[in-house]
């Protein structure tokens, strides 16, 4: 009987101890309540430390108002830590979490910038768990695969996943802009429902440009299939904002690889005029426009020489040249055109303004050098040639086929060991390849 009086004794103890623990955590919680709102951040946080180191650890609004303090003083790591260790008890479910996602995303992107991988995917990882609809934690992981972790499988999963996120969340905001009477409110969803569109149209554009860099590696078949769906990609980007020149210019490359060229030169021109659009309306600066419209004319100009418009071809490079002034692609593009069409001096003027340029690297310069040579072989300028070629072969020594060339014009000249010498090194390469 004294054994059972003790039990109870401890038993109203226990019972006791967690009413107070209870009392302490309701005013503890409306301390904390208070100091947030009048801006005593550090204050609530060492209150919830307070509550939490007298036992109250199990409790998830102290974590989360926690995390609220954080969040006011921009702590992300904190603050995405309390919102975890809130998201982990049970009775969070009533809590706003997902609210406070970008706790989990900033967090991501700062540890990134330090270079932390792994960090910034397990805070990523959280971030989707806290709040699964969000499609901004799969763009970033699209990022990482793409540009860190070179897989191009992983990222289009990302990227599709974190566009379709982005669709319910734009149709889910759209419905609460349309149902909002207060004009704050409606400005607060219309805000956040550009910021998902601009999210959707991000993630369609990234998982076309990854399709099209599969199907550069991929066989004939799976390559039409993979452009096909890059197409797609760029299309529903488009029903989304009809202004974006980025995704029409990336629709027309598209067209490109699947010889539509037709198509091609429609989408360029209707980029173009978005672009007149953009700066007659405000949304894009003169500046701004200059540099959209010289590379929409360059990839128009790209296109009318595979299908053999070369003079059309010029005019167009012409154009951005003026625009933007003298650049590699530009210039390198015209003096192409130049020399299929037999204007070897033309060309080589467009080339000797390329080698002005700086910063140019190796396999730019090889480039440029090796077109010269070809201008000089045609006309049968062989010192010249050859010249040229040792000078391409300075920025690419490993290139077969200069040698195999350099070998040639050494032999018209009359130089026959170095032309021996050019042959051996062409084979000896060759043979390693």
């Amino acid at each position: 009987m004294h054994r059972m009086n003790i039990k109870r004794k401890l038993v109203m103890v226990a019972a006791l101890s967690a009413m107070l623990v209870g009392a302490c955590s309701s005013a503890g919680l409306t301390g904390m309540k208070v100091h947030i709102q009048n801006q005593e951040y550090q204050e609530a946080i060492h209150l919830a430390d307070s509550i939490i180191a007298m036992g109250d650890s199990l409790d998830p609004e102290i974590w989360f108002w926690r995390g609220r303090a954080f969040t006011e003083m921009n702590q992300w790591a904190d603050a995405s830590e309390s919102f975890w260790r809130a998201h982990q008890l049970e009775g969070s479910e009533s809590l706003a979490l997902n609210e406070y996602w970008f706790a989990f995303f900033n967090s991501a992107a700062n540890v990134l910038n330090d270079g932390d991988i792994g960090a910034a995917m397990e805070y990523l990882e959280r971030g989707m768990q806290v709040a699964p609809g969000r499609p901004d934690f799969q763009l970033m992981m699209g990022d990482v695969e793409l540009n860190i972790n070179r897989d191009l499988q992983a990222a289009l999963d990302n990227f599709t996943s974190a566009a379709e996120k982005a669709e319910v969340l734009v149709a889910d905001l759209q419905q609460q802009v349309d149902n909002a009477r207060d004009p704050y409110e409606m400005d607060y969803f219309a805000q956040n429902l550009d910021q998902a569109r601009t999210i959707q149209i991000q993630a369609l554009y990234n998982s076309g440009s990854v399709l099209t860099m599969m199907a550069m590696d991929a066989g004939e078949e799976q390559m039409a299939d993979y452009v096909r769906m890059a197409r797609e990609a760029y299309l529903k980007g488009l029903e989304v904002d009809p202004t974006s020149v980025d995704m029409l210019d990336a629709l027309a490359g598209a067209y490109l690889i699947e010889g539509d060229y037709g198509s091609a030169l429609d989408t360029f021109e209707e980029a173009i005029a978005n672009i007149e659009l953009g700066v007659s309306e405000g949304w894009l600066s003169p500046e701004e426009a200059d540099d959209l419209k010289a590379n929409i004319l360059v990839s128009k100009g790209y296109a009318l020489i595979e299908m053999e418009e070369y003079d059309q071809a010029i005019e167009e490079l012409n154009q951005a040249r003026e625009l933007i002034g003298d650049d590699y692609i530009i210039l390198s593009s015209m003096a192409h055109a130049d020399f299929v069409m037999e204007r070897y001096q033309d060309a080589l003027s467009e080339l000797e303004a390329v080698l002005m340029i700086e910063g140019l690297d190796p396999e730019e310069l090889a480039n440029a050098y090796y077109t010269q040579y070809a201008c000089y072989n045609r006309l049968e300028m062989d010192e010249e040639a050859a010249e040229s070629l040792e000078t391409a072969l300075q920025f690419q020594p490993d290139n077969a086929n200069y040698w195999r060339y350099l070998a040639s014009t050494y032999s018209r000249l009359g130089r026959r060991n170095e032309a021996i010498e050019a042959m051996e090194r062409a084979e000896e390469l060759e043979s390693q390849d």
